[in-house]
């Protein structure tokens, strides 16, 4: 059965992007990226691939065996699935499938961002001959929003939702998170699927939420969004749109592994906060990178990584990072949140280190409507 939450009518300004999503891609980036090609033995195995991208203004970097196109408005390749189409008729397909592709951000050289070559995969992945069907999802409104509560710690009182993303093929059968990001990236739309979802997730709540205090947390990929004032302004007008308190909605930074510029992020996290949202971030203690961002960043809400909840169990070492964790929190007036949570025995452990908040199988799993928390 088709959840009634996906009754929902998309602004004018998403419509006019899923129209045309490439032409939406690049005012969204304002063209902020480039597609560098590599190649071993770039200049004799490709000999044609390089004399063009030359004539053309590629820049080619010989020592690197690589080619750095320039995609979007006004190019001659709007995007990868462009550049693409032109070398098939060019190269033959072996040489097609050598060929590997990063992007890397316009303003910087390539020698700046040689990590990023270094995770450069198939350009045949970024844009199969077979497109996936994620526009049409997008397009056909199946994206939904599904719901997991979020309890208070102290008495099991409903505290909020996560709001999650699902999706519907074309026969009705339910697409997950992972595929959807999946074909994101390989379409190049993770921009467009980042917007949609925020926005379908606020016009969700508005009419499932709109009444009583419940918080409502939402996703968002920082690597979608290249300029807050621009990329957000949808997200911020769906909010009003909906006549939601700001403040009830906590915006949640996903994915922080892939954040390479903290500063962009810190200034996507500004944006949301000057229009009265508050912020989280996701997956606390996976990393490094995700404990010098607390610092960095300053979110009102964290979550503590689950595979450390799960560890937390048979580890006195583990029970200790997490007991760390949550005093951090609580010293610097943080709620913490205990995600994962799927045993009476997580619970305990963590409810004893005092967290704020817990979110799990054990309170309830994703629903297409908001559903009261289990008590266990």
């Amino acid at each position: 059965m088709k959840p009634t939450n996906t009754d929902v009518t998309p602004s004018p300004t998403a419509d006019a992007a899923l129209a045309h999503p490439r032409e939406a891609r690049c005012q969204c980036r304002s063209d902020h990226r480039s597609l560098v090609l590599l190649a071993a033995d770039l200049a004799d195995a490709y000999p044609e691939l390089t004399a063009f991208g030359v004539e053309d203004g590629w820049r080619v970097y010989p020592r690197l065996g690589a080619l750095r196109v320039e995609l979007g408005s006004g190019r001659r390749f709007s995007g990868a699935s462009d550049l693409v189409g032109y070398l098939r008729g060019v190269l033959d397909e072996h040489r097609l499938e050598g060929l590997r592709a990063a992007w890397i951000a316009r303003n910087l050289g390539v020698e700046d961002q040689l990590d990023r070559l270094l995770h450069a995969g198939p350009l045949l992945a970024m844009a199969p001959a077979d497109s996936s069907p994620l526009l049409g999802i997008l397009r056909e409104r199946r994206l939904e929003t599904w719901y997991q509560p979020i309890v208070s710690a102290v008495d099991g009182s409903l505290w909020g939702y996560e709001c999650l993303m699902r999706g519907r093929d074309a026969d009705g059968a339910l697409v997950f998170p992972d595929k959807l990001i999946a074909w994101s990236r390989q379409e190049d739309l993770t921009f467009l699927l980042d917007r949609v979802c925020r926005e379908t997730h606020l016009r969700n709540a508005a009419a499932h939420l709109a009444a009583g205090d419940a918080q409502i947390l939402i996703n968002f990929m920082p690597t979608a969004i290249y300029d807050p004032q621009f990329c957000l302004a949808t997200t911020v007008a769906a909010a009003r749109a909906g006549g939601l308190d700001p403040g009830r909605i906590v915006f949640e930074v996903v994915e922080t592994e892939h954040v390479a510029d903290l500063g962009h992020l810190k200034r996507i996290l500004d944006y949301y906060r000057r229009s009265g949202f508050r912020a989280a971030l996701d997956d606390l203690g996976s990393g490094y990178s995700g404990l010098a961002m607390l610092g960095d960043l300053d979110p009102d809400l964290i979550k503590i990584d689950r595979h450390l909840i799960a560890r937390a169990v048979g580890s006195p070492i583990y029970r200790s990072i997490c007991a760390s964790l949550a005093q951090l929190g609580r010293d610097h007036g943080k709620l913490v949140l205990a995600e994962g949570i799927e045993t009476i025995e997580e619970r305990d452990i963590l409810g004893g280190m005092g967290v704020d908040l817990f979110q799990g199988y054990l309170f309830g799993r994703p629903a297409p409507a908001p559903a009261a928390p289990l008590r266990p």
